[in-house]
Parts: C-alpha cells; sequence; structure tokens
C-alpha cells in the first residue's frame, strides 16, 4: 500500500468484519514488484499508523513479511485482496491452501452519472451470445487497469478468435497519476480525452499489432465503452471494419468518421 487515498478507506470500511488488516512490508513488496523504489512509496509501519488513527472500526492491523506469515495458519483463512499485482502475487505464493477474494481498491466512474451530449446511434443492436461473451470477458480484463478515472477493456477478433486482448494502461508507469497527480482531475469528464497520462486500450492494441506486424484489415475490435474521437480515428484508418461496443457515448466527430470510413458500429446488449 504506498499510499493512503480514498479508495484504500472505502476498501477498508467495505470490509470492517475483518479480523485483521496485513500491510504487505517493503522488502516482501519488492519481491514482486517491478518498481523498486518511486517517488510515491510511503514506509508500511508510517501508514499502519494512519490507518489506525482514521478508522472508526477496531481492528487488528500489522505489517506482513516472511517471518509473520509462517506463523500464520494459512489452511483456515479467507483472504480479501486488494486488485493490484503485488497483492495478488503475495496471497498466490504464501496462502495457496485459503480461500481468496479479490475486490478492487480504486474509485470508478459510475456510467449512468456520465453526462453524454451525443448518444451513439449504432448501426445494429447485438444480443449474440458470441458477442455478448466477449464483452463480458473484457468487463473483467479492464479491471486489470490502475485507472481510478474509468477502465476500459478492449480485443481484437480475426475469424472468431482473439489475436489481441487489454486495457488502458498508465505510461510510462502504471502508477504515474499516483506519483504526479492524474490531468484529468482538472478536465470535464468526457471532454479533451487526448490530455491523459494513460494509453487508452485501443490505442495500445494497434500499437501492439504495428510493432508485431499483425495486419488488421477485416478484423473487429470489441471496446467496454465507445472509442473516444482519437481513438475512433485510429480505428477508422486501421483497416479495423466493426466496432462492438456495450457503453458509452460519442464525443466530437468520432461516430462519424467511423461511418465515413465504412465502419459499423455494434451496440452488444
Amino acid at each position: 500500500m504506498p499510499v493512503l487515498h480514498n479508495g484504500y478507506l472505502r476498501f477498508f470500511k467495505k470490509h470492517k468484519d475483518a479480523d485483521t488488516l496485513y500491510l504487505v512490508g517493503e522488502k516482501l513488496a519488492n519481491e514482486f514488484s517491478r518498481f523498486n523504489k518511486e517517488i510515491r512509496q510511503i514506509d508500511p509501519k508510517i501508514i499502519k499508523n494512519m490507518i489506525e488513527r482514521v478508522l472508526p472500526q477496531k481492528i487488528s492491523i500489522d505489517v506482513l513479511n516472511r517471518r509473520l506469515i509462517k506463523n500464520i495458519k494459512k489452511d483456515t483463512l479467507l483472504i480479501v485482496t486488494a486488485n493490484d499485482d503485488v497483492s495478488s502475487q503475495v496471497v498466490n505464493k504464501y496462502f495457496p491452501s485459503s480461500v481468496i477474494r479479490v475486490d478492487s481498491v480504486f474509485l470508478r466512474w459510475d456510467e449512468k452519472s456520465v453526462y453524454s451530449k451525443k448518444p451513439v446511434s449504432p448501426t445494429r443492436k447485438s444480443g449474440n451470445a458470441f458477442d455478448c461473451s466477449i464483452i463480458k470477458l473484457l468487463n473483467e480484463e479492464c479491471l486489470k487497469s490502475s485507472d481510478w478515472w474509468r477502465q476500459v477493456g478492449a480485443a481484437v477478433i480475426k475469424d472468431g478468435k482473439i489475436i489481441l486482448k487489454g486495457c488502458n494502461v498508465h505510461v510510462p508507469s502504471e502508477f504515474t497519476p499516483y506519483a504526479f497527480g492524474d490531468p484529468r482531475d482538472f478536465v470535464e469528464a468526457g471532454k479533451d480525452s487526448h490530455l491523459t497520462s494513460a494509453l487508452h486500450a485501443e490505442q495500445s492494441l494497434i500499437a501492439e499489432a504495428a510493432r508485431r506486424g499483425i495486419a488488421l484489415e477485416g478484423t473487429d475490435i470489441y471496446v467496454t465503452v465507445f472509442p473516444c474521437p482519437v481513438c475512433a480515428k485510429m480505428i477508422a484508418y486501421s483497416g479495423i471494419k466493426r466496432v462492438f461496443f456495450s457503453s458509452g457515448h460519442a464525443s466530437l466527430d468520432g461516430e462519424s468518421i467511423l461511418k465515413a470510413k465504412g465502419v459499423e458500429l455494434i451496440l452488444v446488449k
């Protein structure tokens, strides 16, 4: 737990009936993390003191290390863990016999509360089992994103098979907005989508296709949220012929550019 923010507090309060809160110790975290040290990291002991001062419930809090792990009866535990790489790897390696439940600690935009000026006019709607299964898969894939504003999943399909899959990611590090702040904090939702430290899911797939020499001509792309104007343009000129989406709205000229290039827009419900 590098920093204490409201997302963590909500996570703790949600699971207020837990017996113990274990904070992954620095040495243990460095065993799995690709980032040995970064600006936002705070000593777990300090974080422990901070949590003890702000949490209303009485819960035992300890810093988890290898010595402590040896003394824990792992086969009797129900562990609720944060949805991040370090936490997941720690419980998977050191608590293999425990019951593990994964929960997200990051705040997310509620799709119903997002103001939409331009509802998308899809070419058609689909309730096809295959289309719905891909969207369901991407709703799980997008949870891998560290973006607290919005988590988007995308996949490129060719001949009924997934050839590329991913989510929106911050660059050069997934922790960039938590180290230096997120520029989206000062931008109204749905506007200026290019003002971000994130690489959108669609952009990352198209870039990966270019890197690997994968031709996108005639392929389909599935996205959990309708593409932003920049992504829409990239899709329109990449050779992708169909966009399957399950939510979101059209901004600027995204929808018109896609339709002008003959890209079919299919709403999956």
